[in-house]
């Protein structure tokens, strides 16, 4: 019946607009082609096959391309974004409602080609605007949710598709672990009951990560990059698993003066970790020591750290976060285009000043709710990343920079802390074998405040063995071999469910903060372009442009409790909203 409906509906469009009639089991010729585009690994060229039998159900052929490397369609990327009308994305971790990096016209990410001569873009363009810039949350919810119904009915530029589940595998003898916390949050309040099958010491945690890249997250955003620095650092704002600001990170206390104004205080006593140069070791290495291993020199001044003669104070969060808005060295610098103004206070060291503008192109500073969850961002040591080069250049939303330059990136200190990176966090990294292993150990100057609660802790678990195993049956097998401590169980329901009964293992679960969904190209023939500026009228069908009712009709198509009941047995969370 949801295919003979969704065909009616675009016979109505498309062709003539008169009733068709069309006998399930005859060979529908197609009305007209899509290139529906993904990526390799994972679940996503199942959802494209899928997705390709419905809609050709209802007369539509879908050619499924699948790239060969893993991750999402790059949406700024003019070689990419113009070779598909259909693709499969998602939204991971996401800590905000405000979505207007992907649902604006000027939106970084940016993957539908939404621009305002699609009709009602400008409506809801203006309510995303009205909503961050609102104080009163009864009020703001209901923007949202008047919002959302718009931008779903008259614009449908995708369709949500599922929210997954995560399920998190250790063995019994592990005590502390959180996976709603995750291993970096957790490891302070971590130890071992005796030994696992396999395991041959209480003093290090064995996990599977695939290769990282480089270490400076001014320069990368991937995965594997990312949480080892997260191991080494520590953020500037602790961030709770409900999405609430935290004091039990680096700052202690904050204070509002207005709607745009904010000052942080951060914990003193607080010292980087010592500026070790780890390229040149392996496994036969000494331990790392301050007297005998290579410091490196810091870009500014010539400065060191040797884990006690340089103290994290409010210079160091100023600098990361204009940093971090700077697209010179940047590679996230539109998360951040909020920052109107950062400055440390005149009179403490320890307390930053934030400006903040929730519309950087209006002369007047705009409230907005959500920079938030932006302040967990983790910590970078501006003695040794920032220059005393007297050039000024600009953050994305205009604040000043003094110090970032053109070029900065292939100095000497910046090639070296992109290998053998360095922070204040709670292990310091001591070699690594390029598709092999990365180790670290526990870091003798960490701070001892956990994260969770805000207690003093330290660290029972001396030594972390990342190994590289990029593909996840592998990293299975490995820790059913006891060689790991930790493994991902998302995608292995038959075997989670065997270990949830099986007392060697302790198996949590919690949601994932995103959803993955379907994405139209809206510059495209049929489900968009030109045809977003023709209306179909009539009462059968509402008042819609055409390009939109044929978006409809394909989300109509789409059997997404088959997927999965198929694809992910039932588990997963069927979505719903654009956010």
């Amino acid at each position: 019946m949801r295919g003979k409906i969704s065909l009616a509906l675009i016979f109505y469009l498309v062709i003539s607009f008169s009733i068709v009639t069309v006998k399930s089991e005859e060979r529908i010729e197609p009305f007209f082609n899509l290139v529906l585009r993904t990526t390799g690994g994972g679940v996503q060229p199942d959802y494209g096959l899928y997705i390709a039998q419905y809609l050709r159900e209802i007369g539509i052929e879908v050619e499924v391309k699948v790239d060969s490397c893993p991750g999402i369609i790059i949406a700024f990327d003019p070689n990419i974004f113009d070779a598909f009308d259909l693709t499969i994305s998602g939204f991971s971790d996401l800590r905000t409602q405000d979505m207007r990096d992907y649902y604006t016209e000027e939106g970084q990410l940016n993957l539908f080609s939404l621009n305002k001569r699609i009709p009602f873009q400008n409506e809801s363009e203006i309510m995303q605007n009205e909503a961050v810039t609102t104080y009163d949350l009864e009020d703001r919810q209901q923007i949202y949710f008047d919002w959302q119904i718009l931008f779903m009915d008259q614009i449908l530029p995708l369709l949500p598709l599922f929210s997954s589940r995560q399920y998190m595998v250790t063995w019994t003898n592990t005590l502390g672990y959180d996976s709603r916390a995750g291993l970096v949050n957790s490891l302070p309040y971590m130890e071992y009951d005796g030994l696992h099958e396999g395991q041959v010491t209480t003093d290090e945690f064995i996990l599977a990560e695939a290769n990282w890249r480089n270490l400076n997250l001014l320069e990368t955003d991937d995965k594997p990059s990312s949480f080892i620095f997260s191991l080494m650092s520590e953020p500037i704002v602790g961030w709770s698993q409900d999405f609430t600001p935290l004091k039990t990170s680096l700052v202690s206390d904050w204070n509002q003066i207005d709607e745009s104004h904010f000052t942080f205080t951060m914990r003193d006593n607080v010292y980087w970790n010592p500026s070790f140069n780890i390229t040149e070791r392996d496994a036969a290495s000494i331990p790392l020591d301050v007297s005998t291993t290579p410091l490196m020199i810091g870009l500014k001044n010539g400065d060191f750290s040797n884990g006690s003669n340089m103290k994290v104070t409010a210079k160091d969060a100023v600098f990361t976060y204009l940093a971090m808005s700077n697209p010179i060295i940047s590679e996230n610098s539109y998360y951040y285009n909020w920052i109107s103004e950062a400055y440390v206070d005149p009179e403490d060291d320890l307390t930053f000043h934030l400006q903040i503008d929730g519309n950087p192109l209006t002369p007047e500073l705009e409230p907005y709710v959500d920079f938030w969850g932006n302040l967990n961002q983790y910590i970078l040591p501006e003695f040794f990343l920032n220059s005393t080069d007297p050039t000024v250049s600009y953050t994305s939303s205009g604040a000043k920079c003094t110090g970032l330059y053109e070029g900065i990136a292939d100095t000497d200190p910046w090639v070296a802390y992109s290998t053998s990176a360095f922070g204040c966090g709670k292990y310091l990294l001591d070699y690594y074998v390029r598709n092999s292993i990365t180790v670290l150990q526990a870091n003798p100057y960490w701070m001892g405040i956990g994260a969770i609660d805000g207690t003093p802790q330290d660290l029972d678990i001396d030594t972390i063995n990342i190994r590289v195993i990029p593909d996840i049956l592998a990293e299975l097998a490995e820790f059913k071999a006891g060689k790991l401590d930790l493994s991902d169980l998302t995608h292995f329901p038959e075997e989670r469910k065997n270990m949830q009964a099986d007392s060697r293992y302790e198996v949590q679960c919690h949601n994932a903060f995103g959803f993955s969904f379907l994405a139209f190209n809206l510059e495209k023939p049929h489900i968009g372009g030109s045809d977003n500026q023709v209306w179909v009228n009539g009462s059968e069908f509402g008042n819609y442009t055409k390009a939109c009712a044929v978006r409809k009709a394909i989300c109509y198509a789409i059997d997404r409790d088959e997927m999965n009941q198929v694809i992910h047995h039932g588990e997963f969370l069927i979505s719903h909203r654009p956010m």
